[in-house]
């Protein structure tokens, strides 16, 4: 019968510890590697038999997770060099370590990568990027290791020589991403103990739809997060609005729709994003330019060259004279106290034709967005620009989404 090690490697991990702990009991040897555990990970290895060895995790180190691993497989090498090792981080639960011991007596010396489950969120949800994941070179016969590369991610690296394969003898399950699942259990207890206001089983199937994902929820834009929460994860408000703002086909038809049909010479786009419908026109063989209020979306501007920062309401918006002035799903973004401003703008830039989009009364996107400030009808945004000199003309019917579509002829005096 070959023998088989576990290693745990953590720091700090005396919520996860445990339930790891207990899901390799049976195997010849379990060591806990550790890192510099300043809560009870040490004491709680010791209680539950782990033979314990320490190296100091440094985390400012973008090497230390190899060598950590390398420490612990250079142990393994000295002590138990004829066992089989299976790795684990102090997160991970192995479903039935039992089917792990009677592989690898059915196994040569080999390296083996076992099958893995990474919950998401809560006990109901899993990763599922890939069909099926498998957590890399994990099980291995020690003599068969060669040593970790000194990376933020290391994957062991076999002798030379060394097969590799895979294996769904049992799984692997990654806890790391639902840490909150504690608090929910702590918060359940104290209300059991303590609440008068909810009977015991309202509580428990509090508990267990909170635990498995179930409970009552809908998903809402993360634009309406506050900005100081946005900035302490890191995330860049505009870099959330614009992601799935791409260049698409409807782009193209409508360059081509507006080439056709406005003949411009040069045309100016206004709150442009990134630019997709700057780049279709220009490919088509249409001078355009854009405006765009977003530093991040000029930042990462499709045509870089073409596309300049700036602010529709700014009196001083200084553009030359284009024949035809774009502006799509911007106007109604604006405080109504800054669109006549934003209006002088338009007229003022265009010497022949105003395009605009907005989405009036009647059509549902103008409540699905909560960006969108102003919420008026058809008649009410022709008006709008009649009483700034502008006229009236009727959307081509072959326009793309021509119920939301406007034109209008500028006069100028």
């Amino acid at each position: 019968m070959n023998k088989l090690v576990v290693v745990i490697i953590g720091q700090d991990c005396e919520r996860f510890l445990p339930m790891c702990i207990d899901s390799v009991k049976g195997v010849d040897k379990i060591v806990y590697c550790d890192g510099g555990s300043k809560d009870k990970s040490l004491e709680i290895a010791d209680e539950m038999g782990c033979e314990i060895i320490s190296n100091k995790y440094d985390k400012q180190d973008k090497g230390m997770n190899g060598r950590q691993r390398n420490f612990y497989l250079n142990y393994l090498k000295k002590d138990c060099p004829d066992c089989w090792a299976l790795c684990l981080d102090a997160d991970e639960v192995v479903e039935d370590i039992n089917q792990i011991k009677e592989l690898i007596n059915r196994f040569p010396q080999t390296v083996l990568s076992v099958k893995m489950r990474h919950l998401i969120g809560d006990l109901g949800h899993e990763d599922s990027t890939v069909e099926e994941h498998y957590v890399l070179n994990r099980l291995f016969h020690i003599d068969s290791a060669d040593k970790y590369p000194e990376v933020e991610h290391p994957v062991l690296e076999g002798k030379k020589g060394t097969q590799y394969t895979q294996t769904k003898c049992t799984t692997i399950w990654h806890l790391a991403y639902v840490p909150n699942i504690w608090d929910i259990k702590k918060r359940y207890e104290n209300h059991m103990q303590k609440s008068n206001m909810h009977t015991p089983e309202f509580l428990k199937w509090w508990y267990y739809s909170h635990l498995f994902g179930q409970y009552p929820k809908k998903q809402f834009n993360p634009v309406e997060l506050p900005r100081r929460i946005l900035n302490e994860f890191g995330i860049e408000k505009d870099e959330i609005y614009f992601q799935n703002r791409g260049l698409e086909t409807k782009h193209f038809v409508d360059a081509i729709h507006w080439r056709d049909y406005f003949k411009p010479n040069k045309v100016l786009e206004v709150g442009c994003g990134k630019g997709p419908r700057v780049f279709a026109l220009n490919n088509i063989g249409v001078n355009t330019i854009g405006i765009e209020l977003s530093q991040w979306a000029v930042d990462h501007a499709m045509l870089k060259e073409h596309i300049i920062q700036g602010d529709i309401t700014d009196k001083d918006l200084n553009q030359s004279i284009v024949d035809l002035v774009i502006t799509y799903d911007v106007l109604e973004h604006l405080e109504p106290t800054d669109l006549d401003k934003a209006i002088d703008n338009l007229t003022k830039i265009s010497k022949k034709y105003i395009l605009i989009s907005v989405p009036v009364i009647g059509d549902p996107n103008l409540e699905n967005d909560p960006t969108h400030k102003i919420k008026e009808t058809k008649e009410w945004w022709i008006n709008k620009f009649e009483n700034k000199g502008c006229k009236h003309i009727d959307t081509p019917e072959h326009f793309l989404f021509k119920e939301q579509v406007l034109i209008f002829e500028v006069k100028h005096e």
